[in-house]
C-alpha cells in the first residue's frame, strides 16, 4: 500500500453516508481499507476471547513465533484470505487492500481483494458495468489516519530535532501567536491537541462546508470546487474558536485540535526555513495574501513539511527525491543542526508590513501537479478514477441516513476528500 497515498485530508472524515448500491454500510470505503488485517484479526480475537472468559489459541497463522524457521514463506494466510473475502460477502465492504509488514522481513504479506463499488459502477467508470477491480497500487482516501501518519508523524519529526516543545502554548508568539489565545485558548498546548483534552468541541460550529460559515465556493453550483478560496476565513475562524470545557479537564476527540497542529506544524517548519516558497504548492500560496502565515499559509507550508520530511524523508530526518537529499537542492543540515534558515532559504514574512526578497522567493514554487502526488492530499483529476468512491454526497443518500445532513458536493465523492471540512480547507 504505498504510503504516498497515505494522506489526503487535514481533517479526518466524519463517517460515511454511502447508499447501499455502492456500500451496504454507512461508512465510506476508504474507512475500510484494511492495511493491517492480520492485526485486526488478533485484536478480535483477543477481544472475543475475553467476552468469552477464556483463553485464545494464538499459535500458528496469528503467531510468527510458532513459525519454523521464521519468514513470510512460513506462514499460512489463509485465515485472512477468508475473513476479507467473507466480510466482502457479507457486505462490509466492496473492496480493500491488505498488507502485513515487519522491519526485517519486508512486506509478508500484500493481496487485493474484490470492487470499488458494490453492484453499480463508480462514478467516474460509468462502463465498467461488472465494476472496477481493487489492486494492491489501489491508493484509498484514509480520512483520519491521516492524524496519525501525516499530523502526529510531523510533530514528531518537530520534537524529536528539539523545534517543537509540547508545552509551549499554541497563543505563543512562536506558533500561532497572542490572537489565538481569544475565548478562553490562552493555556492551550501542543500536548494538549495531541492529547484531544484542548477544550475543542469535536468540529467547527458552523462546519466549514455549511453555507451558514460563509466560504465562497460554497455556493456555486452545481457543486462548489476543492480551492484555496477560503484559507483566510478558516483560519481567522480558529483563531477565535472558543472552548466547549476547561483545558485538560476532558478528553474530546476533535477535529479543531488537529486542524491548530496543522497550523503550528506549517508555523514551524516555515520559520526555521525547512520549507519556502519555493517547496510550497502554486494553487494553496494563491488562497492566502502574499504567502502570510496570519493569512492561513501555514497550511501549505504543512502540507510541504509532511511531503519532505515524513512521506519522503530518509530514515535520518532529511527529505528524499532532491538533489542533495533536500528540496532544491539546499543543504540538509536544517534538523540536524537545529538552525534557521540558511542564507539561501528565506522564511515567509510573519506579519502583512513586511516580505521576503531573497532568490528563494523568486524561485518557481512547487508544481500543483506533482507536489500532490507526493504528498496525496490532492490527487491530479486525471487519477480520481483510480480511487476508490468515498461518499454519496447528494440528496438521496440525505434521505437514507439524515444524520449526515445535506448535501455538500451534491455527487459520488471519488479521488477528493471526503470530509466536508477539509474539502471546503482545499
Amino acid at each position: 500500500f504505498p504510503l504516498r497515498h497515505a494522506a489526503w485530508t487535514t481533517t479526518p472524515g466524519t463517517g460515511g453516508s454511502v447508499s447501499r448500491s455502492l456500500s451496504s454500510s454507512s461508512r465510506p470505503t476508504s474507512t475500510v481499507a484494511v492495511m493491517m488485517a492480520a492485526r485486526v484479526a488478533w485484536l478480535f480475537t483477543m477481544w472475543a476471547a475475553a467476552m468469552a472468559g477464556t483463553q485464545p489459541d494464538l499459535k500458528g497463522a496469528f503467531d510468527p513465533a510458532a513459525a519454523a524457521p521464521p519468514g513470510p514463506g512460513s506462514l499460512s494466510w489463509s485465515p485472512i484470505d477468508q475473513l476479507l473475502t467473507e466480510s466482502i460477502a457479507q457486505g462490509a465492504f466492496p473492496g480493500c487492500v491488505a498488507a502485513v509488514a515487519d522491519d526485517i522481513e519486508g512486506i509478508l504479506y500484500l493481496k487485493a481483494f474484490g470492487n470499488f463499488t458494490y453492484e453499480v459502477p463508480p462514478p467516474l467508470s460509468p462502463e465498467a458495468v461488472d465494476g472496477v477491480a481493487v489492486n494492491v497500487d489501489t491508493p484509498y482516501d484514509v480520512a483520519s489516519l491521516t492524524k496519525v501518519i501525516a499530523t502526529t508523524s510531523a510533530a514528531m519529526v518537530l520534537y524529536q530535532r528539539s523545534l517543537l516543545d509540547l508545552d509551549t502554548k499554541i497563543a505563543d508568539p512562536t506558533l500561532l501567536g497572542p490572537l489565538f489565545g481569544a475565548n478562553g485558548k490562552d493555556e492551550v498546548t501542543v500536548r494538549h491537541l495531541l492529547l484531544h483534552n484542548a477544550g475543542f468541541p469535536p468540529d467547527p460550529q458552523p462546519n466549514y462546508w455549511d453555507p451558514a460559515f460563509g466560504c465562497p465556493a460554497t455556493v456555486m453550483e452545481p457543486s462548489p470546487p476543492e480551492v484555496f478560496t477560503c484559507q483566510k476565513q478558516i483560519y481567522d475562524s480558529l483563531l477565535n474558536q472558543g472552548l466547549d470545557r476547561p483545558v485538560n479537564t476532558e478528553y474530546v476527540y476533535s477535529d479543531l485540535s488537529m486542524i491548530t497542529l496543522m497550523y503550528v506544524i506549517g508555523t514551524v517548519s516555515a520559520t526555521h526555513g525547512l520549507t519556502t516558497d519555493r517547496d510550497l504548492r502554486t494553487d494553496c500560496m494563491m488562497g492566502s495574501a502574499e504567502g502570510q502565515l496570519e493569512s492561513g499559509a501555514s497550511q501549505c507550508h504543512y502540507e510541504a513539511f509532511v511531503r519532505n520530511y515524513v512521506l519522503n524523508s530518509h530514515p535520518n530526518g532529511h527529505p528524499t527525491g532532491h538533489p542533495n537529499g533536500h528540496p532544491n537542492g539546499h543543504r540538509n543540515d536544517h534538523l540536524d543542526g537545529h538552525t534557521d534558515a540558511s542564507p539561501t532559504r528565506t522564511s515567509p514574512s510573519r506579519s502583512s508590513s513586511s516580505s521576503s526578497s531573497s532568490p528563494a522567493s523568486s524561485s518557481s514554487p512547487a508544481s500543483s501537479t506533482s507536489a500532490a502526488w507526493e504528498s496525496g492530499f490532492l490527487p491530479p483529476a486525471n487519477s480520481w478514477s483510480l480511487v476508490p468512491p468515498t461518499w454519496n454526497d447528494t440528496l438521496a443518500s440525505s434521505s437514507i441516513y439524515p444524520s449526515a445532513g445535506p448535501p455538500y458536493r451534491n455527487r459520488v465523492m471519488q479521488g477528493q476528500a471526503s470530509d466536508g471540512n477539509a474539502y471546503a480547507n482545499g
